[in-house]
C-alpha cells in the first residue's frame, strides 16, 4: 500500500492528533514509538485507544507551523 509516510510532516511543522469515536479520548501522536517508514495508513490500521482499548480512532494531520500559532 502507498501513501505519505510520516516523515512527509516535519514534526516542527505538523502535530499529529489521535482520536478514539467511542469514548472521545484524544492523543497526540509520540512519533519516537512509530517505525521509520510508516505510513499513514498503516497508522490508521494500528490505532487503538489508550483508555479504552477501542480500535474505533481516527486521526488529525494539524499544521502547525505558521509562525507559532496551533490548533488546540
Amino acid at each position: 500500500m502507498s501513501g505519505n509516510q510520516l516523515s512527509d510532516f516535519p514534526p516542527d511543522q505538523f502535530t499529529i492528533s489521535l482520536f478514539c469515536e467511542s469514548c472521545d479520548h484524544r492523543a497526540d501522536l509520540d512519533r519516537e514509538k512509530v517505525p521509520d517508514g510508516m505510513t499513514v495508513q498503516e497508522l490508521r490500521q494500528h490505532l487503538r485507544c489508550t483508555d479504552r482499548g477501542s480500535r474505533d480512532c481516527s486521526l488529525r494531520i494539524i499544521y502547525s507551523g505558521a509562525g507559532g500559532f496551533r490548533h488546540s
